[in-house]
């Protein structure tokens, strides 16, 4: 229960806001009159409060609360909910606060612009799961906050690095309580902390980056790779002492005294320890004090001082032997207050459905009442509904005319998709249709030799139709909006080379080079499935434009900071500034008899699956030059310098 505790600290900062100052906030308050500001400002600090006053946090929380339900302020609502609920949390009140995300969520489901709290409200749900030890449910909430964060764009990078940190949590935890678990949850802790750091990495150094970097040397520490453990826990060290956070510095010291002890380094681990039990101690963190007793213990022990070290032990056992029996005491409590918490609300329940049946029976006197005046009024308003009857058609007219025009514009587009599956369709099932009439008249004249030479011409006509039909399989999706990347680290000398074994026997079959240039290097985060689509276009235009002799290249280089190129480079006719402007704005060409246009539907296709990726496709050409392709995806983030960060359960670094 301590480990998901803490790990729900390390959460703090994502929820809690910009981090005003106490002081300026509580000056505010006292002169805030009541509206939703205050309500605003109740809510930051009942957040910030939390972490050494819960009592008063508790209080702001509550007052806050009150105040938006009076003011009907629901958003306001919303906020309240989840701080009372991190507030319960932090003091072990696990009812209230699985009460307080619950109506939090209910709440936001039914409030405009509360998507975000939804989400957190799913994540607190999951984490009281994890806390519970029923990883199962904690990670059905898991999942279902992070589908709601991906039907909701734009995703900040804050809550893309929220959401991976808490599944990162989830699976850490369910490794280390020893449940039995599926094989892949060793990987997904490993892929959801990288990622996490990766995503925290991006933006201005803070606590979150710390807690990050804190995570990753545990994830390294349960499999026994200590030295990249250990890095991980100095870099934690040093953001914690540059932003001033004695409560992480407290953790990561406990953390790093555990590599150290396993190492058999005791007296180093000692001198860590002895700060952070201090610390502890003023923090009143009850649990971590009893772990660094514990800790201490078994270091002092390692140098044979056995009295100290059975002192401590026996002090840290006491504390945590306090802390449960509270608990114990705290649960009774909980259940007393819940009986009698649903006794009132079921009081409620009835009473409103009693003034509910009486206004009811208002309603129908009223209702007479008003039949009688509408006959007196439906004279006059005859003449004023005459008027506005009119009006009401001169605006019907109006929209009806925009509506043709919406309808006309879409007709258009739909006509152009459909040339442009018709064009791509109409070669491939022509050269079938040459190839079964040469089919037949080998047959008729018994012309062996040629009839096996048709074999793999009919294969290169079928994968060419294959090819289309997944490209308009992946346009139907895209434009679905089904299809959504899913970014990772990738070496772009493999996916180069990858792409290009799939295309070596029909360039070869052509007459053909088609190489990977040897100096393509450089690491890209981006989704594999649709990079590896958008370079099989690429190849299939470029081996189509080139002449039989002719090469095809594929390089990879840096480009502008945090950006990775893939370029295709063919030795073709090339096209003059016109076509190429055209091809860009995804506008039709008209080009010499004899030459296909790249403008078909895996053009396109190309384009949306590259923007889809934050890249962009740039084409450079030129009559009697050939053309260069150019896709741009951003750049992995690099492990740093020096630092070994292995493979883990098959997952890239």
């Amino acid at each position: 229960m301590r480990l998901f505790r803490l790990l729900f600290l390390l959460l703090l900062p994502f929820g809690a806001g910009a981090q005003a100052p106490l002081d300026s906030l509580r000056q505010r308050l006292a002169t805030a009159p009541p509206d939703s500001n205050r309500v605003l400002l109740l809510n930051h600090l009942c957040w910030q409060t939390s972490t050494y006053n819960v009592a008063q946090a508790l209080a702001y929380g509550q007052q806050g609360l009150t105040l938006a339900r009076q003011l009907r302020f629901g958003l306001g609502e919303v906020y309240l909910l989840n701080a009372l609920a991190r507030a319960a949390f932090l003091q072990h009140d696990e009812l209230a606060a699985i009460r307080y995300y619950q109506q939090a969520v209910r709440r936001a489901e039914n409030t405009p612009r509360a998507d975000r709290q939804l989400m957190l409200g799913l994540f607190g749900l999951s984490r009281m799961a994890i806390q519970q030890q029923d990883f199962a449910e904690g990670e059905k909430y898991g999942r279902l906050a992070m589908a709601h964060l991906q039907r909701h764009r734009p995703v900040s990078l804050t809550d893309q690095g929220l959401g991976q940190y808490s599944l990162a949590s989830l699976y850490y935890g369910w490794l280390r309580s020893g449940q039995p678990a599926p094989d892949s949850v060793d990987r997904l802790c490993t892929r959801y902390t990288r990622q996490t750091l990766a995503t925290f990495r991006r933006l201005p150094p803070d606590i979150n980056l710390a807690s990050c970097f804190g995570d990753m040397g545990k994830v390294h520490a349960l499999h026994r790779q200590y030295d990249s453990a250990e890095y991980c826990f100095q870099e934690s060290l040093r953001l914690y002492r540059r932003f001033g956070d004695r409560f992480g510095q407290s953790d990561t010291h406990l953390s790093l005294a555990r590599v150290l002890l396993a190492r058999h380094r005791p007296a180093q681990a000692a001198a860590l320890l002895r700060p952070a039990v201090a610390w502890a101690r003023q923090l009143n963190a009850i649990g971590l004090e009893a772990q660094g007793d514990q800790l201490l213990a078994a270091a002092l022990a390692e140098t044979g001082q056995g009295l100290a070290a059975y002192r401590l032990a026996h002090t840290g056992q006491a504390l945590l032997d306090s802390l449960q029996s509270a608990e114990r005491r705290e649960t009774l409590a909980r259940l007393r207050v819940q009986f009698d918490t649903e006794r009132q609300q079921s009081r409620v329940r009835e009473l409103t459905q009693r003034s509910r049946h009486q206004q009811q029976q208002a309603a129908r006197q009223r209702q007479y009442l008003w039949l009688l005046g509408g006959l007196l009024l439906a004279v006059a308003g005859g003449l004023g509904g005459a008027g506005l009857l009119a009006w009401r058609l001169r605006l019907s007219r109006a929209l009806l005319a925009n509506q043709n025009a919406e309808l006309q514009a879409t007709r258009t587009e739909q006509d152009r998709l459909y040339a442009l599956i018709a064009h791509d369709l109409r070669s491939p099932v022509v050269a079938f249709t040459a190839l079964a009439d040469l089919l037949k008249r080998y047959v008729e004249r018994h012309d062996t030799a040629r009839l096996l030479g048709l074999g793999e011409r009919m294969r290169q006509a079928a994968e060419g139709l294959r090819g289309l039909l997944d490209n308009l399989l992946s346009w139907a999706l895209t434009q679905r909006g089904e299809l959504t990347p899913q970014p990772e680290p990738l070496a772009a000398a493999p996916l180069l080379a990858e792409a290009a074994e799939l295309y070596q026997p029909g360039a070869e079959a052509a007459g053909v080079r088609l190489v990977v240039a040897p100096d393509a290097a450089g690491h890209l985060l981006a989704d594999r499935n649709m990079t590896h689509t958008i370079l099989r276009n690429l190849i299939s235009n470029a081996l189509r434009a080139t002449p039989p002799g002719g090469t095809v290249t594929l390089t990879a280089g840096p480009a502008q900071p945090g950006q990775l190129c893939l370029a295709v480079r063919d030795t073709g006719a090339g096209m003059d500034a016109t076509q190429v402007q055209r091809l860009l704005a995804e506008a039709p060409l008209a080009l010499p008899a004899g030459r296909r246009s790249p403008t078909g539907l895996g053009w396109r296709l190309s384009q949306s699956f590259a923007r889809a990726q934050g890249g962009h496709l740039g084409l450079v050409s030129a009559p009697g030059q050939g053309t260069t392709v150019v896709l741009t995806l951003p750049a992995a983030v690099g492990v740093p310098a020096g630092v070994n960060i292995p493979h883990l359960a098959g997952e890239a670094v």
